[in-house]
This record gives structure tokens, C-alpha cells and sequence, in this order.
């Protein structure tokens, strides 16, 4: 039966990819795997948003193992992908193409490696450096072939060797995931294509409805029904959300702290959900009142709210399960026929792109900020405190925003864990009271704030431009340690120098890109092997280490 699915495999990629991907100079086996690595991205789940998606399809005769690359910046997810096309449908992948497809994984993310060249474009790169500086990035690592076996033991080892590696961040979810995708996964990808049918049944307090342009039904709806549909249904509630569900987000975390002290206000903090449906029944019962109606959702599927539903559903089983009874959340249930499935997707698309509240937004109550504002206002600078708020300055060098204040202000800090807060976690600089008030109090300095953006924008723009020529992890480093640098610059600069109005400033700017150099020099010279340096610079104990060894290596070289 092998070659009966390869060839039904084989079908379904040439008619999805053929056009785009096929490379008249290559022969059919390698042409096919490009197609298959092409459609291994797809198959992972992950953001449905394609105008944020990158991908590019590197496999070729003269490939250095990954044969594609993938980037959300939605979902903010990069897939590496090595596929392997065997027309027999027979053994299985081979431990030298997937090292050498973990060997080039390891070049893209910044990791030390044997003059292993980058096999991606140079915008690839750049796409690639830029999500992996973006809080909550995930990595995903896709073996794909149409052989009918298993990864081996020896095979596999090494994938889980580098797993490890990227997920060795104590406290933290896992960032990084290996899938692998053999001739019956891709077969029934084939076979079970079309979008799981979930119908849900519902009781809604309190209920209103509009019939025109669109049957829409509201009300409440109890956080225990909500939970309910979670543990039958699972992922498939939210086939057509284009949004994943984020593990330990701040926003599970506020869900999870309104279930636990305050569930009868749950409907009044949460922002509910929506769910669209092809079908939606009001049973003759519930039509009599509006207290209590009970609907059938047939084709249903929760576009706004995964966060929500996900995390009620995690609640079973815990200590404040009784609560959900309690809690009650706001839903509007909308039907849109199949027939108009454009209606449907600009639903889901603008039920996404309402602006949440985050703990930055909160700083706009603080009276610092505003004393800041007022402060910074005097010295020539805009200083933005509201995510949304638009400049009023068109000159962009005279504008300070708050999360850069916070981050700027986090490095110039004398103790270097509010540097590795900055990069490990930029909301946390909010979130945290201590954290929050370390770095904007009454003492906070609107000159020494100024100075500390400028410091920390140079630092980045030396880095970017490092970044942009090196490969490995010199690349790796320039993308991961610009907080601590740009905290060592400062410590050397001191604070009183940087709040002390007649410094000559213009000189320790300029001094930077030097000191930035000599830095990053030195911290890629006793970067450890195997070690991925976004996980290295989230670590205070490690990042010390790190400091040490380079301080020891640097006193050696000048004693030589």
C-alpha cells in the first residue's frame, strides 16, 4: 500500500505547489521534496493570518539540510523543515541528513557551529534574527518524508539533544518543538483536510438578538458550560481563529486570578467570546422568555476567546473548580451560512485587531509618568506613556516611548537583573510592582532617561549591523546580548555622569560604537558550545558566568 499513498501524496502536493516551486533543472525526487517541505509548513498548526507569514523553499540538489523555512510574525513562530521524498514509501530518514539539517538550524538560530553555512536568503536571516528578538518566539523543528517508518532512537537523539538546549530555561513553557510528519500523517492530512465539525449546545442568560444583516444571539453564558466545551472539543473549537492558544500569557494569568478571587465579576473584567456557526437552533422552550434561552451552534468554531475558553478548561480539576458556576461570560453567537465564508473570515479578522489592555497601559495612572511627560517636555522630548497615542512631533529623535524608557532605564539600572527582565520579558517591567517602581519613582531623572534611550537605540543600531554580517553565534549574540551591553555601557558611563546636565554627551555617544564592538567580541569568544543564546540572556546566573569568563579571558590576553 506504500506506493498507493505515496502516489496519492504526491497528487496533492503537485497540485497545491507545482506551479510556484518546480525547478525544471532538478529531477522529480528532489523537485517533490521541495514541494513536500513546502506543504510541511502548512501542516503545522500555528496563525491562519498568510499576510503575515514568510516562507521560502531552500531544498535543492546542492541543499545543506533545511529545505525550508517558515515565519509568523503573528503567531510568532519560525518552522525549520528537512523532508525527504522516497518514491518507494519505504525506511526512513538518515541520522547524517538530519544532523546536518540540526547543524544549519543551529547557524539560523545563533548557535555555535563548524563553518556551517546559512542555507536561507539574506531576507530569510533578517526575518528569522528579527522574530527570535520578539517575547514569546517559538521555534518549530518538522522532519517530513513520505517513508512509511519511524524516526529511529539514533535519529532522534540528536533532535532531543538540541531541544534541550533551546528549552533549558528553568520557569518557562518550552520554546521549542519537533513534529515529525511520516507517510501516514500526510496521508491523513490528505484524507481528514477539511475543518473538524464541532456543534455546541448552549444555554444563554439574559438573551437579545438581532436578525438583520446577520442572526446574532447574546447574553451570559456560565464559565462551567464554557469549561465544558473545551474538555469535549479541545483544539478544534478554534479551527478558524487565527490566533493560537498562548500558554501562561498575562492575559491566562488575569483570567486565572478573576476565576480564583472575584468569579462573580468574571463577565465584567473578561471580554467574552464569539463564535460563529453555520447553523444556530433556538429550541421552542427557550423562546418564550428571555431569561434563559437554549441554542444549538452547528458548525461552530470560537474566533475571539481562545484565551478565555482554554483557560476555563484548565480550571477543571483544580482547586477553583467549584468557582466556575459561579463566574459567568458574555458571548454572541453570529451564523454565517457557508455560502458566505468571506462575511465569516472579516469577522474573525476584526474580532482580532481591537486593541488589548496590557499592564503597560496601566503606567498612564501613574503621576510619575505624567511628571515625566511634563519634565521631558522641557527638555525638547514627546514622551508617548499610551500604546496608541499618536506624536504630535514629526521629528522622530525628539519622541521617547514609554517601553523604550522602561527598557533604557532597566539596563542603566546598576543591578543587571532588571537588564535581563528587559529581555527576558519586556511586560514584566510593568506587571511587577518592585520591578515597576525600581525604574519609575519620584528620583527617576528625565535627563538620565534621555540619555539611556540614546544609549540603548545606539547599542542596537551597532548590533543590527553586526548582526546583519556575522553568521552563528556572533549573529547569535549580537540578536541576544544588547541589554547587558548596553547595561555595561552605562555602569561604565555611571549614573551621576549621565544625569549630570553638563556632560558632554555627544562624546559618550560616540564612544559606544566602540565599546559595543569590544563587547560583543568578547562575549562571542567564550560563548559556550551547544548553548542557545536566547535562553543564555534570560539567565542571570548564566549571563554572569558568561561575564566572568570573559572578564578572566580579556586580564589573560592583557597579561600575555
Amino acid at each position: 500500500m506504500s506506493r498507493f499513498h505515496v502516489s496519492q501524496i504526491e497528487t496533492y502536493v503537485r497540485g497545491l505547489y507545482e506551479a510556484e516551486h518546480w525547478i525544471a533543472s532538478l529531477d522529480d525526487v528532489n523537485n517533490l521534496s521541495r514541494l513536500l517541505a513546502r506543504w510541511a509548513i502548512e501542516l503545522i498548526p500555528g496563525d491562519a493570518d498568510e499576510s503575515a507569514s514568510t516562507v521560502e523553499v531552500t531544498d535543492g540538489g546542492e541543499d545543506r539540510g533545511i529545505d525550508a523555512v517558515g515565519v509568523n510574525t503573528t503567531a510568532k513562530e519560525v518552522v525549520f523543515v528537512q523532508s525527504k521524498w522516497r518514491q518507494d514509501g519505504t525506511g526512513s530518514m538518515a541520522l547524517g541528513d538530519v544532523l546536518k539539517f540540526l547543524q544549519g538550524v543551529r547557524s539560523l538560530l545563533g548557535m555555535r557551529v563548524d563553518n556551517e553555512p546559512v542555507h536561507a536568503s539574506g531576507g530569510m536571516r533578517m526575518a528569522i534574527q528579527s522574530l527570535l528578538k520578539t517575547p514569546g518566539a517559538r521555534i518549530r523543528l518538522v522532519t517530513v518524508t513520505t517513508a512509511s517508518e519511524p524516526l529511529s532512537d539514533e535519529v532522534s537523539q540528536p533532535i532531543v539533544e538540541l531541544l534541550e538546549s533551546l528549552n533549558d530555561l528553568p520557569g518557562t513553557e518550552p520554546m521549542a518543538h519537533h513534529k515529525h510528519l511520516g507517510q501516514s500523517e500526510l496521508f491523513n492530512a490528505i484524507a481528514e483536510r477539511d475543518r473538524p465539525s464541532v456543534d455546541i449546545e448552549l444555554n444563554i442568560l439574559d438573551w437579545g438578538k438581532s436578525a438583520e444583516p446577520q442572526k446574532m444571539f447574546y447574553g451570559r453564558v456560565s464559565a462551567a458550560q464554557v469549561a465544558d466545551w473545551f474538555s469535549e472539543h479541545g483544539a478544534d473549537l478554534f479551527a478558524e481563529n487565527i490566533r493560537v492558544v498562548i500558554p501562561r500569557s498575562d492575559i491566562n494569568d488575569g483570567i486565572l486570578q478573576t476565576i480564583r478571587n472575584e468569579p462573580e465579576n468574571f463577565a465584567y473584567y473578561n471580554n467574552g467570546i464569539t463564535i460563529l456557526a453555520r447553523r444556530i437552533e433556538l429550541a421552542l422552550g427557550g423562546s418564550l422568555s428571555r431569561d434563559v434561552g437554549y441554542f444549538k451552534l452547528s458548525g461552530a468554531s470560537i474566533v475571539n476567546g481562545a484565551q478565555t475558553v482554554s483557560t476555563l478548561g484548565a480550571v477543571r480539576g483544580t482547586e477553583s473548580e467549584a468557582n466556575l458556576g459561579t463566574a459567568n461570560v458574555i458571548v454572541r453567537c453570529i451564523e454565517v451560512p457557508e455560502s458566505e465564508e468571506g462575511l465569516g473570515q472579516s469577522i474573525t479578522r476584526y474580532a482580532n485587531t481591537q486593541n488589548e489592555v496590557s499592564s503597560q497601559d496601566f503606567a498612564f495612572l501613574d503621576e510619575q509618568q505624567h511628571r515625566l511627560a511634563r519634565e521631558l517636555q522641557v527638555l525638547g522630548y514627546e514622551y508617548i506613556v499610551r500604546s496608541a497615542e499618536i506624536p504630535r512631533s514629526s521629528d522622530r529623535s525628539k519622541v521617547i516611548e514609554i517601553r523604550d524608557a522602561a527598557v533604557a532605564l532597566a539596563c542603566a539600572n546598576p543591578k543587571i537583573n532588571y537588564a535581563i527582565i528587559a529581555k527576558r520579558e519586556v511586560s514584566r517591567l510593568f506587571s511587577e510592582g518592585p520591578v515597576y517602581a525600581a525604574l519609575f519613582n519620584a528620583t527617576t531623572d528625565p535627563l538620565l532617561l534621555y540619555r539611556a534611550v540614546a544609549i540603548t537605540a545606539e547599542v542596537d543600531r551597532v548590533l543590527d549591523s553586526h548582526q546583519a554580517d556575522a553568521d552563528g553565534v556572533e549573529a547569535g549574540v549580537a540578536i541576544h546580548a544588547r541589554r547587558v551591553i548596553a547595561h555595561l555601557i552605562m555602569q561604565r558611563v555611571g549614573a551621576k555622569k549621565l544625569a549630570y546636565p553638563s556632560t558632554d554627551f555627544a562624546e559618550v555617544l560616540s564612544s559606544v560604537e566602540s565599546q559595543a564592538t569590544l563587547l560583543l567580541a568578547a562575549l562571542t569568544a567564550v560563548f559556550p558550545d551547544n548553548a542557545y543564546p536566547g535562553n543564555v540572556f534570560k539567565n542571570q546566573a548564566r549571563v554572569q558566568q558568561l561575564l566572568d569568563d570573559a572578564g578572566a579571558a580579556l586580564a589573560k590576553s592583557q597579561n600575555s
